[in-house]
């Protein structure tokens, strides 16, 4: 069986933060977590329903758990988060969702630190 340890490989990680808020701009609050990302210093997208980032996979939890509060910092009272995560082995480099190989057009709209 092939292990993968996430702490020595690059992963791609999307996230959506869904805040419920008494009263107020749930789209402000999401800006909140949108600006945790932006100051983390990794790659990322922004996208209309998640953002994504690339790097290591314990690091981007942090992240998306300082996200998450950034949401409460803001008044949120709930939040759902919303987590996927994409890791390859290093024998994956021929396969069908390997995004290095440039699959997407989007690649080059990662914002690099």
């Amino acid at each position: 069986m092939t292990r993968l340890n996430p702490a020595e490989n690059e992963v791609f990680l999307a996230f959506q933060v869904i805040p419920r808020l008494k009263e107020g701009n749930n789209f402000e609050v999401v800006d909140k977590a949108i600006e945790v990302v932006k100051q983390a210093n990794v790659p990322y997208q922004v996208g209309a329903m998640e953002t994504t980032m690339t790097g290591e996979l314990n690091l981007l939890l942090d992240i998306v758990k300082n996200a998450q509060q950034a949401c409460y910092d803001a008044g949120a009272l709930e939040v759902i988060t919303n987590i996927k995560i994409h890791s390859r082995t290093p024998e994956a480099t021929d396969t069908f969702c390997t995004y290095h190989r440039g699959v997407t057009p989007a690649n080059h709209m990662f914002v690099k630190k």
